[in-house]
């Protein structure tokens, strides 16, 4: 039985009462420890933005996978290539830049630094990576209708590199009519000889990495450009015409008071860009952030609570402004913001994935690429794809799916559920109870999330996922990975074997056990090699997410068996 964090067999054995018929959902969850059933069902409070959770409990939702024994993924993969597509499916591609010319304290993934000669070898793998899969019927016989270039600091390229990469997307995927290609990157980075190629080369979204537009706390968290550069660079790629230009913005950084938020917000919305990404602060322990924070040297950065109150301000301000908010994080000015690499990702369409570190789906598996240079370049070099690791998706994969994607959007259709597998007529009781606590409305044909819904949106996910597992197949899974480093933690006095959290203000304390002995300890510590790993790679934003998502998703022999692939 693969185990989940803190998914043991005991508890899978009294869940289903040793027996083949299982509890009904609302015994089941009466029936696990009180620590679990606060996570997964949260808490009746007064102020559910800040209380409804004792914190937040994992960066993605998500199920099992189950991993592709490293013989057999290359005649998986190739049986899977040489399939043909779903007429008229959705799909996007995700190219991986792992190199990065600075380091922000924020992330927890160090940047691979580079030489010119070591990123015109990588150009020179991807691109025979990308030709390599134009071959194959699986590609070419369908259409793909975004790609996101993330990294890393994919603008870092040279204008020759960044040239000849897009050149080759135009030449090897099957691009849609109405494709969106986007390119993330940070300010530092667009000058004319730069934003010249990328325009003139298909890119037509281009994703920005602010975090803040504020000079202080920019160059707190390791940003380089003044508020006033940010501002003339913005302005000066907006005037090409050529693009939707979008930002990223962090809220609860340190330094960052709600006054500072709300100028941050004025600024936006000042830029004229077309549309922005509104990010809450994952302080991840062992982070550049964390330690920072610790030794003094920055100050704190906001609680989940305070997070909270950041969140709905962030809302209630650009709702007032006619921004519409796209899906749990993405907000659009006007009509050029799509955010369709976002929505496709979250609804779970075919992503194939391309370059070292890279994460997708195809027809039923989940990968990640090597994060190794080398590896990478000697597998692409053979002809083989490069997996780190091939996954077969859970069974449930489709509702996973349906949940995550609807959620996203704020709202969920039990209906939809229900057409599918008619036991999951029964989450009407989960949904009922977080109606009562101020999550969901129900306006008689679906729950639409509330603001505090939004602002929980990841834990009611992650909820949902497990609820619906436990319906389907009587097992009992509860994901929990150290996300929230920012909420203070103390030892029990009671119990010296248990670490405390305190969440934000006024919120109710949850113990979590410390036992190394456990099997939530042990997969605690792999997880933490996993990242160190990582981040040697240089994988970072939206690779080194799904990575790490993955990875969560996995029981400890499962991670352990990874982490000697990815050390080899």
């Amino acid at each position: 039985m693969p185990k989940n964090l803190l998914n043991l067999c005991l508890q899978s054995c009294k869940a289903n009462g040793g027996k083949g018929k299982r509890m009904s959902l609302a015994s089941f969850f009466e029936s696990i420890p009180e620590k679990q059933r606060n996570l997964q069902l949260g808490l009746a409070c007064d102020n559910p933005m800040s209380g409804a959770f004792p914190h937040k409990r994992v960066v993605h939702a998500g199920l099992n996978g189950t991993l592709i024994s490293p013989k057999e993924t290359q005649s998986v993969w190739d049986t899977v290539m040489s399939g043909s597509p779903k007429k008229g499916q959705m799909q996007c591609a995700y190219i991986h830049i792992p190199f990065c010319k600075t380091k922000c304290t924020y992330c927890g993934f160090f940047q691979n630094g580079t030489s010119q000669s070591i990123e015109d070898k990588y150009i020179d793998g991807l691109i025979g990576e990308l030709k390599l899969a134009s071959e194959s019927p699986r590609l070419k016989d369908g259409l793909i209708h975004a790609v996101f270039i993330g990294g890393g600091t994919p603008t870092s390229l040279s204008p020759a590199n960044s040239e000849r990469l897009l050149k080759a997307i135009k030449e090897y995927l099957p691009l849609a009519n109405d494709y969106e290609l986007t390119l993330e990157g940070r300010i530092h980075d667009l000058i004319p000889e730069n934003l010249e190629v990328w325009m003139n080369n298909g890119v037509n979204r281009m994703s920005i990495g602010i975090q803040s537009f504020n000079t202080k706390v920019r160059q707190m968290v390791g940003r380089l450009d003044t508020k006033e550069t940010v501002l003339e660079r913005l302005a000066a790629l907006k005037a090409y015409g050529q693009c939707s230009v979008v930002i990223d913005l962090i809220y609860g950084l340190p330094g960052q008071t709600m006054e500072v938020w709300e100028q941050d917000l004025a600024d936006l919305v000042k830029s004229g860009v077309d549309g922005a990404d509104l990010y809450q602060l994952n302080v991840f322990d062992g982070s550049d952030l964390n330690r920072d924070i610790t030794s003094g040297k920055v100050p704190p950065a906001a609680t989940t609570s305070m997070q909270g109150d950041m969140f709905e301000f962030g809302r209630t301000y650009l709702e007032a402004r006619a921004y519409r908010r796209l899906s749990a994080a993405h907000w659009s000015a006007n009509n050029r913001e799509r955010s369709l690499y976002n929505i496709l990702a979250k609804a779970g369409v075919p992503m194939f994935p391309f370059g070292s570190g890279a994460g997708g789906n195809v027809d039923g598996y989940g990968m990640m690429l090597h994060r190794a240079l080398k590896p990478y370049e000697d597998m692409v070099s053979r002809g083989e794809k490069p997996f780190m690791a091939l996954m077969k998706q859970s069974d449930l994969q489709p509702f996973v799916n349906q949940v995550v994607s609807q959620l996203e959007q704020g709202y969920l259709n039990i209906n939809t559920l229900v057409a599918m597998d008619s036991r999951l007529d029964e989450l009407n009781w989960l949904y009922k109870l977080w109606e009562k606590r101020g999550l969901v409305l129900y306006n008689g044909l679906l729950y639409k999330l509330t603001s505090a819904g939004e602002f929980w949106t990841v834990n009611i996910t992650q909820s949902t996922l497990e609820a619906m597992e436990y319906i389907i197949t009587g097992k009992n899974s509860f994901a929990l990975e150290s996300v929230a480093a920012q909420d203070t933690k103390t030892t029990s006095k009671e119990n010296p074997n248990q670490e405390i959290r305190g969440i934000g203000q006024g919120k109710a304390n949850i113990s979590v056990p410390t036992d190394e002995q456990t099997e939530a300890q042990r997969k605690e510590a792999l997880m933490t090699k996993a990242k160190e790993e990582i981040a040697k790679s240089g994988a970072s934003g939206e690779s080194a997410n799904r990575m790490i998502q993955t990875m969560a998703n996995l029981s400890a022999d499962e991670i352990e068996y990874m982490m000697e692939r990815m050390m080899s």
